[in-house]
């Protein structure tokens, strides 16, 4: 039995359709994640979607003002301290450090920021604090950007102490597990600053 010119069209436009569907669906099946097009592996938790840091204004322990705007132009590494900063939190303060110095002339690319809820935990490891210049106090008790970040994690498993990952244009965009490998966070904020044209 032949096809008319109908039956020959229907096959033809099947083909246009499916074939390439087909092809795309084998190439993501068999190909590993890595070599996927357009894909990028990630230690940390990317959040869907990205959360646009909204307007705030606050003090640091230095008694200067810090807003939204701070939070502009640079890839910022974020901390959430409750009470005192404890030995895992120093562990981690120390960590994030060393990764951004590690990164050598994208150094300047990236800042970090701690929030802290306890002005008196500042006063009774002064000398902790005072190793980490680099980096940015803000204390509060509430609102502002602890809050938001919170609010727009809360659905996430990571525990205290995770580390948060702020763009160059104000929006929250990963989470970090408090026990990253600070090798697995580096290796992300280098493709990151790899792939960016801002910050």
């Amino acid at each position: 039995m032949t096809m008319d010119a109908n039956q020959k069209k229907l096959v033809t436009i099947f083909g246009l359709f499916f074939i390439p569907l087909a092809i795309a669906a084998t190439w993501y099946l068999v190909l590993p994640e890595n070599y996927r097009p357009g894909s990028m592996t990630n230690n940390g938790n990317l959040l869907d979607p990205i959360y646009p840091m909204q307007a705030f204004e606050q003090q640091t322990k230095d008694g200067e003002t810090f807003t939204g705007k701070n939070l502009e132009k640079k890839w910022t590494l974020v901390h959430l301290i409750r009470g005192n900063c404890d030995e895992a939190c120093s562990k981690w303060l120390y960590n994030t450090r060393q990764v951004r110095i590690a990164l050598a002339e994208d150094m300047e690319r990236v800042t970090r920021l701690s929030v802290v809820d306890n002005a008196e935990s500042i006063e009774a490891d002064k000398k902790m604090w005072d190793s980490h210049p680099d980096m940015q106090v803000i204390v509060t008790a509430q609102g502002g950007v602890a809050q938001q970040i919170i609010q727009q994690t809360a659905k996430d498993a990571y525990p205290e102490h995770s580390i948060y990952l702020i763009d160059p244009l104000g929006n929250l965009m990963m989470q970090f597990p408090p026990d990253i490998d600070p090798k697995l966070l580096m290796k992300d904020l280098e493709k990151l600053l790899k792939l960016s044209h801002i910050g």
